[in-house]
């Protein structure tokens, strides 16, 4: 072998083993982005031991943070819409960016030997690009952010180290989103089958019980038939016997859905109910003047006086038609200005509910019957609107509003009266 050749040979094998040990994708003279692109052209996987300087994407982005203002900067976002053409993935670049923008990503590391399909860099110190078929070998675990975007086509692992903030694609895959989803049509669809299965097959038990009875009824009518030709007067009197039997059972089985549309009328007839309010009352006394003696004061006024208050009121709704309803009630006015003005009260109200439930009422009411010198009649109008009903139960929840206006004082009515609002919960 000459000189030449063993000088050549000792060359090519240099060259092989610097190339395949790796090298940084740094700025460094002897190792630029263009000869990370040469070895790569010479071998299948491009080895990265290092990561920053001059081929860096952004600068570093060690928090979350500083990965969403770095990320929204229009500048950034160009070139990462660049990259993510050269990438062939503009398809996704909307949901990339919200990621990256919105921080809607994980801190982790990967471990060294980590395999990515392509890894964003700039050229030059300025020029966004990507080299693809990269490995990291460096001496640590690579620690940075990982998101991913399912288009329900593929779904996509993205990653950005923390040094130098450039986008890498951890790996593609088929969409999980639209495995899962399918995965539940499937099962959806076995449900379904399995329902179906189920449906035929009673259906077919009930078509067998079917035919088992329409067989004894056509053997029980060809014994009758026997019968009439042996006896016809005895079958006369047995058919006769068998159509009398049969409206029997027919009018048991009337009676019987009668009283159950008659129990179920008895337990809706009688409804007790509990209610809670909050208002106020506009009575016209003073302690020395109680209602009815008149007494006013130098402006030719009566005293007047408005107090808060929080009521209780239980009662039982009587229904007298299937849309009037008896509703007499009891219940205490607690005055949260005055305690001693408390005021206990009984309605009887007479009430028409619409077919929705919603309910308007009118009728007397005897107010703060407690204190003989404050007691007054009045009227009491009451509207109701549902707002929760159980079917089962037949339990239903009202918004309830009541107005009272007294009769005491009726000269000067708007200054003697009470309302409230609150809610209403009518049991069975």
């Amino acid at each position: 072998m000459s000189l030449r050749s063993r000088i050549r040979g000792l060359l090519f094998v240099g060259l092989t083993i610097f190339f395949s040990s790796g090298f940084p994708l740094t700025a460094s003279a002897a190792d630029t982005a263009e000869e990370a692109e040469a070895q790569q052209a010479r071998t299948s996987v491009l080895s990265l031991r290092n990561l920053g300087g001059a081929t860096r994407f952004t600068a570093p982005v060690n928090n979350v943070a500083a990965l969403r203002r770095t990320m929204s900067q229009a500048r950034v976002q160009r070139d990462l819409g660049t990259v993510l053409e050269k990438a062939g993935l503009t398809s996704v670049r909307g949901e990339v960016l919200k990621a990256l923008t919105e921080g809607m990503v994980s801190e982790t590391s990967l471990p060294m030997g980590t395999h990515f399909e392509w890894m964003a860099l700039r050229r030059g110190g300025r020029r966004a690009d990507i080299v693809q078929n990269v490995r990291w070998d460096g001496r640590r675990p690579l620690e940075g952010f990982q998101f991913i975007v399912d288009d329900l086509k593929e779904t996509y692992t993205f990653f950005v180290p923390k040094i130098c903030g450039n986008l890498s694609l951890v790996s593609r895959e088929p969409s999980r989103e639209a495995a899962r989803r399918a995965e539940e049509a499937r099962k959806a669809e076995e449900a379904r089958k399995a329902e179906e299965a189920r449906k035929a097959e009673a259906a077919r038990a009930a078509a067998a019980e079917a035919a088992r009875k329409a067989e004894e009824a056509r053997k029980a009518e060809e014994a009758r038939k026997a019968e009439e030709a042996r006896k016809a007067e005895e079958a006369r009197k047995a058919e006769e016997a068998r159509k009398a039997e049969e409206a029997r059972r027919a009018e048991e089985a009337r009676k019987a859905e009668a009283d159950r549309l008659a129990a179920e009328e008895r337990a809706l007839r009688v409804r007790p109910f509990i209610a809670g309010y909050f208002g106020k009352q506009q009575r016209q006394y003073e302690g020395d003047d109680p209602a009815g003696l008149g007494v006013r004061r130098s402006d030719n006024t009566v005293s007047a006086f408005g107090n808060q208050l929080v009521g209780l009121k239980g009662g039982v709704a009587l229904r007298m038609t299937p849309h009037w309803t008896f509703n007499p009630a009891i219940g205490v006015g607690f005055n949260l200005d005055e305690s001693d003005r408390t005021s206990a009260f009984a309605d009887a109200e007479v009430a028409y509910v619409f077919s929705r439930g919603v309910s308007l009422g009118t009728g007397v009411t005897m107010w703060d019957f407690t204190h003989s010198d404050y007691f007054t009649l009045g009227w009491i109008g009451t509207a109701g609107v549902p707002i929760w009903r159980s079917e089962p139960k037949k339990h239903q929840l009202d918004f309830s509003v009541e107005w009272r206006q007294f009769f005491d004082r009726m000269s000067d009515p708007d200054v003697n009266y009470q309302f409230w609002g609150g809610l209403r919960y009518m049991f069975k």
